[in-house]
């Protein structure tokens, strides 16, 4: 209940243009977007000037129009898929795509002396991946923002513009189907 107080303090102060408060939201959300980013692009170079501009977008939303945030975690995630979005309609931009994992593998290789938990790691990216490929987009879209972004099924239902019974359901369905299909990846590896 206490946590639920602080939010809704932090989220005035926010609307209210405080600038202070806004770069300290900022320092808490930027990995998490950077990392949705990142899974969504493959790319870490566009993953971070996405993050950026999910921001800058957030500022201005906020000093320029009288409207008021009420769930900053759905909004943040709102915009950057509508961002997103708006990069894969662009010409010359791929459609979403699983199969170019952006892992930096050679970095990893090249700083840390446990390299071979770090291909574990990788090897066990690329599996889920592989299952999660076999996914329709709108069932890719909940297990990330579910178990990826850690989002509320009522976060979800936000972002997604859907109930939040008809994201429970797509998110058991989602699951049901993963479980199904990682198995079968598994047998193939």
């Amino acid at each position: 209940m206490k946590a639920y107080f602080q939010e809704k303090q932090i989220l005035a102060k926010i609307n209210q243009g405080d600038e202070d408060t806004f770069l300290k939201m900022y320092n808490y959300y930027a990995p998490r977007l950077f990392k949705h980013a990142c899974f969504r692009l493959g790319s870490r170079e566009q993953a971070e000037d996405m993050a950026q501009q999910v921001f800058y977008k957030t500022w201005q939303y906020i000093i320029n129009s009288e409207h008021k945030i009420d769930n900053l975690n759905a909004f943040l995630y709102k915009t950057l898929n509508n961002l997103i979005a708006d990069y894969y309609r662009r010409p010359g931009n791929e459609n979403i795509s699983l199969d170019n994992p952006s892992n930096g593998l050679e970095e990893k290789l090249s700083v840390e002396p446990l390299y071979e938990e770090a291909i574990d790691q990788d090897l066990e990216k690329n599996k889920v991946r592989e299952s999660l490929k076999q996914l329709t987009v709108d069932q890719q879209k909940l297990i990330i923002w579910r178990y990826f972004d850690d989002l509320s099924v009522s976060e979800i239902a936000k972002v997604s513009g859907k109930s939040f019974n008809a994201v429970y359901v797509g998110i058991h369905r989602s699951l049901k189907e993963l479980k199904k299909v990682t198995n079968e990846v598994y047998e193939k590896i």
